[in-house]
């Protein structure tokens, strides 16, 4: 599928409103979908159970897309083997804000804006923010990585449609194919239509790889050693560690409790999107889930434990494991609690009136990553 245009980008590198509401309730399973729908739904996700397409040796799955958010936000998983090249040519995006987060393996990713250049080894649970005009790229490094892609405004999944080697697809959800997949040559001309995908090239960066035992191409970069800040503003690239950022504790042991530990609030997205993750307690006997009903469109990926949750429109609850996703649209009443002893969800959501701002207006700051003993 137009495999030159995909040489450009890689090899040169090495809605309908939702009616469930109105309707009577359906039963929980009925979340559970394959493909995602190309309207606006609520819908649950299973790891691995989409189809995706392969560009190279990864495999791009897209568990939230442009159409099923309204154009809110993508949410991508992309799995794939280690590689001695990079994942993609150095590029920037004009209009798109792109966020990393690691779920499993380790990878290199770089950012380079005003003559500031930065590198990390993001290792489970770490973050970079890569906002408009910054050049980026990234290199897998061990031999299964999971990155978990968030772009807003939604849509960017077209072009892995249009850069794609080939479908894939599995009949045992196998994360991604096994075998050598070379990376072909390509016509450098025909980087100038990755533009109207929000692409552009950057030929002539040439990423740092001298990177220190911190992990980072900077000497003095803190990276595991200690504290992580967000971005000061909308446009400067960022990295947070794992359990180094800052974080606010929310609930009590008569009920439950929420460590809230955001990457992108209202302040570095100019009030688009907000995204971070949050540690769940499991709720204490008889307590109930608080439920919520958002002006915006969210989002939760489940990265550790299993995760509970209730959603109108459709009776009884859905358990989600680690990579499950569900989609709840604005309007939606739903609730999610923690299954286990400790679990953990990566959260997405659309505007500033947002599920983890709701639950922070109640939270104190903490300096731990679990909760009260």
């Amino acid at each position: 599928m137009l495999l030159a245009a995909f040489a450009t980008l890689v090899g040169l590198a090495a809605g309908v409103p939702s009616t469930s509401h109105a309707r009577a309730a359906q039963a929980a399973g009925d979340l559970i979908i394959t493909k995602v729908p190309d309207y606006v739904r609520p819908y649950v996700v299973r790891a691995y159970s989409l189809d995706g397409v392969r560009v190279g040796s990864q495999v791009y799955r897209f568990p939230v897309t442009g159409p099923s958010s309204d154009y809110a936000f993508t949410l991508i998983s992309t799995a794939a083997p280690a590689s001695t090249s990079l994942g993609v040519l150095p590029h920037t995006h004009a209009i798109h804000y792109e966020n990393f987060y690691c779920l499993k393996g380790r990878y290199a990713l770089w950012t380079s804006k005003d003559n500031a250049t930065s590198g990390r080894i993001l290792t489970p649970g770490d973050y970079g923010a890569v906002p408009h005009d910054t050049t980026h790229t990234f290199q897998l490094l061990d031999p299964f990585v999971e990155l978990v892609g968030v772009i807003q405004p939604g849509g960017f999944e077209d072009l892995f449609y249009f850069l794609a080697s080939d479908n894939y697809t599995s009949s045992t959800n196998s994360p991604f194919p096994q075998g050598n997949f070379s990376d072909p040559g390509g016509d450098s001309s025909l980087i100038t239509t990755l533009e109207g995908y929000d692409v552009y090239a950057k030929l002539t960066f040439s990423p740092p790889m001298d990177f220190g035992a911190n992990g980072a191409t900077e000497e003095d970069a803190i990276w595991h050693s200690g504290s992580n800040e967000l971005g000061s503003d909308s446009q400067t690239p960022f990295f947070i560690a794992k359990g180094y950022g800052p974080k606010y504790l929310a609930g009590d042991k008569d009920s439950s409790y929420t460590i809230v530990e955001p990457f992108v609030t209202s302040q570095q997205s100019d009030g688009n999107f907000t995204e971070g993750t949050m540690t769940l307690s499991k709720p204490a006997t008889g307590a109930k889930p608080a439920t919520y009903s958002l002006p915006g469109h969210t989002a939760l990926e489940v990265v550790d434990g299993l995760v509970s949750v209730d959603v109108g429109g459709f009776e009884g609850t859905t358990t989600l494991s680690v990579g499950d996703v569900v989609f709840i649209p604005a309007n939606t009443t739903f609730s999610f609690w923690g299954e286990s002893v400790y679990s953990k969800v990566l959260y997405v959501g659309a505007g500033t009136d947002t599920v983890d701002a709701r639950i922070r207006k109640d939270a104190k700051e903490w300096d731990s990553v679990t909760w009260p003993q």
